[in-house]
């Protein structure tokens, strides 16, 4: 576990943090499904809350909704407990946390490391008087280990709490969310997203501002990792490579090198997006000749060069064929990074 997760903020509204608080004191169901976007700090809130609740647990004999609403992730007050240490040290016997700490590969959580979840549980509690498990995410399950995962649901002791964090809950196995609390955490409102930009990034231009609040959703881990990717800069770069190309496509050298590697999963997944807002972009300017408001001057320029060579069908047959190949990149064993490249080419055709 990434240790530096739970000292980051979370974005889940009052209510839902009082809904799921009220959950777990009625002790009726202890297996709560978080599902909701990427970048709300899903998994920095269920951290708090399972510190919370074992290092309570080992200094008092019940928890209920009013030391929630009391002390609610005020830790200072629990640092004289055992639990509070052991977390921060990830070896709280009480506690299991389960996640593809690659990360990066795009691979599966081992079927091996959900049985030894499962078998947690059955295990006597040593401290905290509970056994709290945490995945993160589900969507990183197969589907035999999501039956795996079903059993243990099933089969959970009742003084133990299971949460299961998921960023695509429409994918889960409606057998799983029937024996489970399911709560969704909404993005941010426009009115709220834009007050933690401008309280957080005083420094950007307007143009930035727009970019990042046009692509990352209402969703503030997003927004943070585009600004510590430079990905407004990158996009910059890329727009003016091909507003200049013709015949040939001809990328800067770090735009390139960016591009083409498999493993920056994120670029990959941002430039998505970025790809099919531009093609929105260029089918509206086409159908109506003018710009979406939020259109950057750069953007502008390439909508021009892409409306002189092709007309609003073959654009959106266009984006059609991209979004088909990127899903099934991963099952036909396809490079996601060659298809974007190919995708710019063919929108700009070049």
């Amino acid at each position: 576990m990434n240790n530096s997760l739970i000292n980051q903020n979370f974005f889940l509204s009052q209510k839902l943090q009082k809904d799921i608080f009220t959950i777990i004191c009625t002790q009726k169901i202890n297996t709560i499904i978080i599902g909701g976007p990427k970048g709300l700090g899903k998994t920095n809130f269920v951290l708090k809350l399972a510190k919370f609740i074992l290092c309570n647990l080992e200094l008092r004999k019940e928890i209920n909704l009013d030391v929630f609403e009391e002390n609610k992730f005020d830790f200072e007050t629990l640092k004289t407990s055992k639990s509070f240490y052991l977390f921060d040290n990830n070896s709280h016997p009480d506690f299991f946390y389960l996640n593809d700490e690659l990360a990066k590969d795009g691979k599966n959580i081992p079927i091996e490391n959900v049985r030894k979840f499962k078998n947690f549980f059955y295990k006597t509690d040593s401290i905290s008087k509970v056994k709290i498990g945490i995945i993160d995410t589900i969507e990183d399950l197969s589907i035999n280990s999501q039956n795996l995962l079903l059993k243990t649901i099933e089969e959970l002791p009742q003084s133990s709490y299971l949460f299961i964090i998921s960023n695509d809950p429409a994918n889960i196995l409606e057998t799983i969310k029937s024996r489970c609390a399911f709560f969704y955490a909404n993005s941010l409102s426009k009115h709220d997203f834009d007050i933690f930009l401008s309280g957080k990034y005083t420094n950007k231009s307007e143009d930035e501002l727009q970019f990042i609040k046009n692509i990352s959703f209402g969703s503030p881990g997003m927004a943070e990792n585009i600004i510590k990717n430079d990905i407004f800069i990158f996009y910059q770069n890329l727009l003016n490579d091909l507003i200049n190309s013709d015949g040939f496509l001809k990328l800067r050298e770090n735009v390139g090198e960016a591009l083409s590697k498999k493993d920056n999963i994120f670029l990959i997944n941002i430039m998505d997006l970025i790809i099919n807002d531009l093609i929105k972009k260029t089918v509206f300017y086409i159908e109506h000749k003018k710009y979406i408001h939020y259109t950057l001057d750069k953007e502008k320029e390439l909508i021009q060069k892409i409306s002189n060579n092709k007309n609003t069908k073959q654009i959106i047959d266009l984006q059609s064929q991209i979004n088909k190949n990127m899903h099934l990149a991963d099952e036909v064993n396809l490079n996601k990074s060659d298809i974007l490249i190919a995708s710019l080419k063919e929108l700009s055709g070049i």
